[in-house]
């Protein structure tokens, strides 16, 4: 505490001369008024909305661990967040965050999650295109910063109904993908070479009174392995290899700014996975 004490009190004998003299400075000079609102131009790419009647997800991505708990007989090895740090040797350094994406679907796509005959214990499998949008931009590891989809080798998701009730339809999400390269440790070396695995379950519940999904909470844990920034080593370092991630999703409204961030893979993809499959949809452009 001393260490920091000491750290702050130079910054502030440090930045002093600098305050008092911009504090002589004329208000004009301090506070330059904003530039006229009406010379604005919009934007050379346009930033495209959610799809009419869409549905909205948000993804999480974090690292995990195994964590041994205390000695005992009922005692399991569980999984928490692993605290890893940007630049682990540099005195600044800073943890890495937890990273976020979007996930958007089509109002067709999302009535396709809900069975026309409702039964309890009823399976049925997600649309191929859903399955593969999912996996290979929300359910990778992009911790190191939104990247590039990865191109599945193997999906499967399906929904089995748990509770059928006269308000709503609820759903149980069982999923698996391997994505990318396959694990091999001479990946390690290689640029931009990146392969998960991974794991999921969730909730979806369909609202019969409003004709729209209520719920889409969806967790999975996975595995990664690769260099896939090629800096990755130097930038954050795993121990582990492959290493472990989480992931989780949540419908939010698409109503707040937040909300309407694009997919990063709508905008900026370049494995050659484009985002919708529907030609005939283009998102609109605000």
């Amino acid at each position: 505490m001393l260490a920091k004490d000491r750290e702050l009190r130079l910054r502030e004998k440090e930045l002093s001369a600098v305050l008092e003299e911009f504090r002589s400075l004329p208000e004009s000079e301090r506070r330059p008024p904003p530039e006229d609102p009406g010379s604005a131009r919009p934007p050379r790419r346009p930033v495209p909305q959610p799809p009419p009647g869409g549905l909205v997800v948000r993804g999480f991505c974090t690292y995990l661990r195994s964590e041994l708990p205390e000695a005992g007989p009922s005692s399991k090895t569980k999984l928490v967040r692993s605290k890893e740090f940007y630049y682990k040797e540099n005195p600044d350094r800073w943890a890495a965050e937890t990273q976020s994406d979007m996930l958007w679907l089509t109002k067709a796509e999302w009535q396709s999650l809900v069975p026309a005959d409702p039964r309890p214990g009823a399976v049925s499998a997600v649309s191929e295109a859903i399955q593969k949008r999912f996996f290979s931009t929300v359910a990778i590891d992009y911790m190191e910063g939104s990247v590039n989809a990865l191109p599945p080798r193997e999906t499967r998701m399906t929904l089995t109904v748990d509770r059928l009730t006269a308000e709503a339809i609820e759903m149980r999400l069982d999923g698996y993908g391997r994505l990318g390269r396959e694990l091999e440790e001479e990946l390690r070396e290689q640029p931009n070479s990146r392969g998960c695995e991974v794991r999921l379950l969730g909730f979806v519940t369909y609202d019969r009174s409003k004709a729209a999904i209520a719920r889409f909470d969806v967790i999975g844990i996975g595995e990664a392995w690769g260099n896939k920034m090629e800096y990755v080593r130097r930038e954050v370092r795993l121990a582990p290899y492959p290493w472990r991630y989480g992931i989780a999703c949540e419908l939010v409204t698409g109503d707040s700014p937040y909300d309407r961030i694009p997919p990063y893979n709508l905008l900026h993809y370049g494995s050659g996975l484009p985002y919708f499959a529907a030609k005939e949809f283009r998102p609109a452009a605000r």
